[in-house]
């Protein structure tokens, strides 16, 4: 039977810049390889952009055990076939204002024909495409000028180039992910006449907290209108779409996230006692809410150590929080960490919690799983679908939060109990799994095409 062939558009290899996005991008095309021809379209970001996203803070205040460098750098070339346009798409930010006179630039660029027939593996980045030769054979993107930086105009650049890579290339179905490629997927749709499905991560009312920034949400709106499928990562997800954006639920399906760790830890034993939120420090991950939980713990139990690991927007906001709660002895900043750090901090940690406003699934909850720690997460977090023994409260009880993590404390029979269901159930969420379930949902659309 021959393979179906993908045009996937995602993000760029590296989490620490994208979050769970990036990393559930990564293993689902990995697995997604395997069965179909995959053709990866992704954002370069030039190294300005790095520096901006890749800050690390010392370690040296947590008591990590030692930690092995990972062996293999991830890279979609090593499955599919990867294509780099030069765009800086970083899906978190809070985007400029839309600009007219960029639009206006758009409409008046020279047409696709400067882009040639050939396969190309890398496209020059935006920053250094004036000096740089381009080899024979490659495409010759014209590079228009603008006020690069702001999402909008990211957003655009990214369509505009993603389409004419596709012009080229012979595929089935383009597979869309978040609405920073939205654009670009409708685009292709148009042009090539092929289904278009997408795949829906967090909406605008998860990243704003409700209070969704209207151009954004008029593109997600516009695209899961024109698309043939909308894949979510929760019920959760999927409820807001029908109920938000006024979808059929016909047309949503949900596939939840896999796990990338084969074998599960042990559940970790109560050393000391840590309590750890792992996360952006973004509102829709309540990370301020971490500290009024950390708060009510401590006048239970003064001995229990927080940490914060993650950096975000809210990180001033948190350490002015801890002061004013006067809980500075008692909590740990740690900036960004590596997932191998990441997973160190884990294992040594006693609980995790994250009392999320709007999570759409939570891939850190599956993640501290897997280490061997209970968690502790929301009604409000996609999680909850697939852990059948954690303990959830209402984001906004944060006395029910507290409550829930000085049990898990206390009660070493309920920390394995908990821990050892949560990793039976997360032992069915593999990433082949979920490609199984994705190339089926794209066969289908094709199927009803015909």
């Amino acid at each position: 039977m021959k393979k179906l062939r993908v045009l996937m558009l995602g993000w760029e290899d590296q989490p620490i810049l994208n979050g769970g996005v990036g990393k559930a991008c990564f293993h689902l095309a990995e697995a997604l390889a395997n069965q179909a021809e995959l053709t990866m379209i992704v954002p370069q970001a030039d190294h300005l952009a790095l520096d901006q996203h890749a800050e690390i803070v010392g370690l040296d205040a947590l008591d990590l055990a030692e930690v092995k460098q990972a062996p293999v750098t991830k890279t979609f070339e090593r499955f599919a076939t990867t294509h780099r346009v030069p765009a800086a798409l970083f899906p978190y930010e809070v985007p400029g204002s839309p600009n007219e006179d960029v639009l206006e630039t758009e409409a008046q660029e020279s047409d696709p024909s400067s882009v040639s027939a050939a396969t190309v593996t890398e496209v020059p980045a935006a920053a250094e495409a004036p000096q740089r030769s381009v080899t024979v054979g490659q495409p010759q993107i014209n590079v228009t000028q603008g006020p690069k930086g702001t999402l909008n105009f990211e957003v655009i650049q990214f369509a505009r180039y993603a389409a004419r890579l596709a012009s080229h290339k012979e595929f089935d179905v383009v597979y869309a992910h978040d609405w920073m490629t939205f654009l670009a997927g409708m685009e292709i749709k148009t042009q090539r006449k092929v289904p278009l499905i997408v795949h829906v991560h967090s909406l605008s009312f998860d990243r704003q907290v409700g209070e969704p920034l209207g151009w954004i949400y008029e593109l997600e709106t516009k695209a899961m209108n024109e698309a043939d499928l909308i894949l979510t990562v929760s019920q959760r997800t999927a409820r807001m779409i029908t109920k938000r954006y006024g979808i059929s639920a016909k047309k949503v399906q949900v596939v939840y996230n896999g796990a990338d760790k084969a074998t599960p830890s042990p559940v970790t034993p109560v050393q000391r006692k840590q309590v750890t939120f792992l996360g952006r420090l973004v509102a829709q991950k309540g990370p301020l809410q971490f500290l009024k939980v950390a708060s009510q713990v401590l006048k239970k139990d003064p001995e229990v150590n927080f940490v914060v690991a993650g950096h975000g927007p809210q990180l001033e906001e948190a350490k002015q929080m801890v002061r004013r709660l006067g809980i500075e002895q008692s909590v740990t900043f740690t900036g960004f960490l590596p997932p191998a750090q990441a997973e160190a901090l884990l294992k040594n940690s006693s609980v995790f919690c994250l009392p999320a406003l709007s999570e759409p699934f939570g891939l850190a909850a599956i993640e501290a799983t897997l280490a061997g720690l209970p968690v502790v997460i929301t009604h409000q977090t996609g999680a909850a679908e697939v852990l059948p023994q954690a303990s959830v409260a209402d984001c906004n009880d944060t006395a029910g939060l507290a409550k829930l993590v000085l049990q898990l404390l206390q009660d070493t029979e309920l920390r394995k109990e908990q821990v050892e269901a949560n990793q039976k159930a997360v032992k069915r969420l593999t990433w082949t799994g979920t490609a199984d379930q994705v190339l089926e949902s794209l066969q289908t659309v094709l199927q009803l095409q015909d």
